[in-house]
């Protein structure tokens, strides 16, 4: 009598036989299958495996986020409160005293809103203009431009009604008008006989 074959004598453990099933089963459960005409198999992502996918992508997109916000963005806070800039020249030597980041900030703000500006809120370096004539801070420009579209729009709404008033009325008068003419126009008809 012969002794059964087992999975070990055939070089398996129980261990690889459930590796491989459940290899097959994941696979089975994540793509689709099928045959084409020539016999060749293809495949397709499963709507499960698409779902998964995208589950997947999303908890790997909170988990980065969640760590980002933990460890990152307080460094990146710390980093530039406590940067310090050094202007430089064009050889890269110091020139100046160095300034923390938020100084460096305040400080070009101010020098944008005090900066000479024309009549187009153009700097000197912007304008293309031979004859650049910087009379205004660019803060008194945006001011200007500022109070001209407030008081156009509060004017242009408030004539609105008018003209519309008047538009009708013209209008109105126009039809009357041409019926008027219509109504007294005759049409003589002759023969040159």
């Amino acid at each position: 009598m012969t002794a059964a074959l087992t999975l070990e004598d055939l070089g398996f453990s129980n261990e690889d036989i459930a590796e491989r099933v459940i290899e097959k089963t994941v696979e089975c459960l994540l793509r689709e299958f099928w045959e084409d005409d020539h016999g060749e198999v293809d495949s397709k992502p499963s709507a499960f495996g698409a779902a998964m996918k995208k589950r997947i992508i999303e908890r790997i997109d909170k988990a980065i986020e969640e760590i980002a916000a933990k460890h990152v963005l307080p460094n990146v806070a710390t980093h530039i409160e406590t940067l310090c800039l050094t202007e430089t020249n064009k050889w890269g030597e110091k020139k100046g005293e160095p300034l923390t980041f938020v100084e460096y900030l305040v400080a070009r703000a101010e020098a944008y809103l005090i900066e000479k500006v024309d009549s187009n809120g153009k700097a000197k370096v912007d304008s293309d203009s031979y004859g650049w004539s910087g009379k205004q801070t660019r803060i008194t420009h945006l001011i200007h431009q500022h109070l001209h579209y407030t008081i156009e729009t509060a004017m242009k709404a408030a004539v609105k009604p008018a003209n519309d008033a008047i538009a009708k009325g013209i209008q109105e008068t126009v039809k009357i008008q041409l019926a008027e003419i219509a109504r007294k126009l005759t049409v003589n008809v002759s023969t040159g006989q």
